[in-house]
């Protein structure tokens, strides 16, 4: 009888004991000690902390969640309230009146207000940092009446008056900081308004940011977002598969490919604004150290008829990219203009062989490498980023089909932190494949081809006096359509000119944990991506998800559990009344 008594006991204590572990399985949320942290993978690296001169895709998805901007957008990128609340144009569209919200403060604790939103744009127009400079065409004078309104006055409309993509910098800490020195800041602040704050950065491994439990939105669900930095796709993916990342962003379809059947995992291939462009150097000046060459036009144009864009698109991107024609991405709807038939160019050798033929361009010698007339060989240094498998595939396919019309590319796989540093130092570069994001609206990425952004935005340093004059007067076009028509003959410009030719557009490819987590914003709704959109929403309000019952994955009911613990006590019991009656001279026993 004891042994049976030890034995029910022992079966009580099993399930109780269980109990506590398969109901936390039913509970993903963490202890009060534990942080929650949402990690976000990418194999890109960050390029610095500093909203004037850092271009990379990750610094920039930190700035949107570490500062506010004037205005922002909703989920059909339309404008939305941001540090504005309101807003309203004069009859000309030249001053501008904001309603900026009450009761914000800095990350250190400081107040913000419109003051703050003046100084940041008047740093801007004062020193005219070219970076910064585009967003505020034609403004003439900013100010802040008072804490809660600011008026932007222009001697033109703006048109992109609603889409000033610039982060409000503190004017307390900022004002201090001399602009001379802006390119060589070593260690920039980066105090924001924003849900999160940037907290920790390692180039080439991470960047951590954690949540602002006092923002003016309401404090995000999550305690920290973690942005993994990887080398390189391979290893990007096995971290994915082994469940150390919410959310993996890959350059490649391929690698999206590897992870289409992770459990609980959705893998999703979306069109956004940017493109991958095959880009020359132009730069029409004695300091430049690129060839010469390319300053002419009728080379880039022959190397757009000898590239076979749908083939690359089909290797490099596993057929799912739109093949690029303007630099405006069909992501941005109407904004985008395409050739009409007639004009378009195809892939033709033949062609790119004539072209270069009728410019004077021919083989003298031999050796399959055509010359200008002065000797000098049609030979160029070929950069492509290491980081980006696709952009290797495409330009492994390139240099045999320029070799094919006489053009000589030496293809050079660099780091893309290096390929940068060149690419400031006075142009050293030939041709090379690398990407852009871009933003919602045209005027940034229009701006990028002006003379004023040589060396810093025009990483083709293309010039031209038509195209210049041609960006102010689509910044000044506050009818939508007849900004429309100057955009688009913009794009036509820069596609007979070649100084990039667009292989594709660029393509999202992204892997989320779809049931281990809810709240995701994705975009565009019901099939889009949770990240790199533009958006907050995805960091604001994600939450751990609470599995449902078995058949979830996540452990037993709590309703299960309570049916075996009552069963179990029902069994013990039994058992200890049997063993009781026995004692009590029930059925015959052994002493009898």
């Amino acid at each position: 009888m004891k042994r049976l008594l030890v034995i029910a006991g022992a079966l009580l204590l099993t399930v109780l004991a269980v109990f506590p572990v398969a109901a936390a399985a039913d509970s993903p949320s963490p202890s009060p000690a534990e942080e929650l942290t949402f990690k976000v993978g990418i194999a890109q690296d960050i390029d610095g902390v500093n909203p004037f001169t850092s271009w990379s895709s990750i610094t920039w998805e930190a700035f949107r969640l570490n500062y506010n901007f004037l205005t922002w957008y909703d989920e059909e990128y339309k404008p939305a309230p941001d540090l504005a609340t309101e807003w309203e144009a004069s009859e000309d569209g030249k001053v501008w009146t904001f309603t900026i919200r009450e009761g914000v403060t800095w990350h250190d604790g400081e107040p913000f207000s419109a003051g703050d939103i003046a100084f940041t744009y008047n740093y801007i127009l004062d020193n005219e940092i070219a970076a910064s400079l585009p967003f505020l065409e034609h403004v003439t004078k900013v100010e802040a009446p008072d804490d809660t309104t600011l008026v932007i006055t222009s001697d033109q409309p703006n048109a992109g008056m609603l889409a000033l993509y610039v982060p409000i910098l503190p004017e307390h800490i900022w004002s201090k900081i001399p602009a001379d020195t802006l390119d060589n800041l070593e260690d920039p602040p980066v105090v924001g308004t924003g849900p999160f704050m940037i907290d920790e950065v390692e180039k080439g491994r991470y960047v951590s940011m954690k949540a602002n439990k006092d923002y003016f939105g309401g404090a995000p669900t999550i305690d920290k977002v973690y942005f993994q930095i990887y080398q390189n796709g391979n290893s990007l993916v096995q971290d994915y598969k082994a469940g150390n990342l919410d959310v993996a962003y890959f350059e490649s379809p391929t690698f999206l490919r590897s992870v289409e059947n992770v459990e609980g995992s959705k893998a999703v291939a979306v069109d956004r604004i940017g493109f991958h462009e095959l880009a020359f150097n132009c730069w029409d000046d004695a300091a430049s150290k690129g060839n010469p060459l390319l300053r002419d036009a009728q080379i880039r144009q022959a190397f757009h008829w000898a590239i076979d864009k749908e083939k690359i698109n089909q290797q490099a991107m596993d057929g799912l990219a739109t093949v690029g024609t303007g630099v405006i991405s069909p992501a941005a709807g109407d904004w985008h203009w395409s050739p009409p038939e007639a004009d378009l160019v195809t892939f033709d050798p033949e062609k790119a062989k004539q072209i270069l033929e009728d410019a004077g361009y021919t083989d003298t010698d031999g050796d399959g490498i055509r010359e200008s007339k002065d000797g000098e060989k049609l030979s160029f240094r070929f950069d492509v980023m290491s980081a980006y498998q696709n952009d290797i595939t495409a330009g492994k396919m390139i240099v045999p089909w320029l070799k094919d019309v006489g053009v000589e590319l030496k293809l050079n796989i660099v780091e893309e932190g290096a390929f940068s540093d060149r690419l400031y130092d006075n142009a050293d570069m030939d041709v090379y494949i690398w990407s852009w994001g871009g933003d919602i609206d045209p005027g940034f990425m229009l701006s990028t081809f002006t003379s004023a952004q040589i060396l810093n935005w025009n990483t083709s340093q293309y010039g031209n006096p038509v195209y210049d004059e041609m960006y102010p007067e689509q910044a000044a076009a506050v009818d939508r359509d007849e900004r429309k028509e100057i955009v688009h003959k913009m794009q036509e410009h820069l596609y007979n000119e070649a100084p990039y030719i667009i292989l594709w557009y660029n393509l999202d490819c992204e892997a989320y944990q779809a049931d281990k987590w809810s709240g995701w914003e994705l975009v565009p709704k019901g099939d889009g991506r949770p990240v790199l959109t533009f958006l907050r929403g995805t960091y604001e309000n994600v939450k751990p998800a609470v599995a449902a019952d078995t058949a979830g994955g996540g452990g037993l009911s709590g309703g299960a559990i309570a049916g075996i613990v009552i069963a179990a006590v029902v069994v013990v019991g039994a058992m200890v009344f049997f063993l009781m009656r026995r004692g009590r001279g029930g059925p015959k026993s052994e002493e009898s």
